[in-house]
């Protein structure tokens, strides 16, 4: 799966909050889910600059890049 573009970049030691972060070199995903953690170097290759995906959003049916820019549709209450 292809990521989308970022310009947005991160690098080992800061705190980004939570997201995703793949590493710039061997594509490794990290993730965080707390704003007090620090962004580690890659468990893989040691690089320390990784491509921002920042958690944007709170609705646990979008789970992939492709659901962001194509979200389901939200089923009416009381709906299967």
């Amino acid at each position: 799966m292809a990521e989308p573009e970022t310009n947005k970049t991160a690098k080992a030691g800061e705190r980004p909050g939570p997201g995703r972060f793949i590493c710039i070199d061997c594509g490794r995903e990290v993730r965080i889910d707390s704003t007090d953690e620090d962004l580690v170097k890659c468990p893989t290759c040691a690089c320390e600059m990784y491509n921002c995906l920042p958690m944007t959003h709170i609705r646990p049916d979008i789970k992939t890049p492709e659901d962001v820019l194509n979200p389901p549709k939200r089923k009416k209450t009381g709906e299967p």
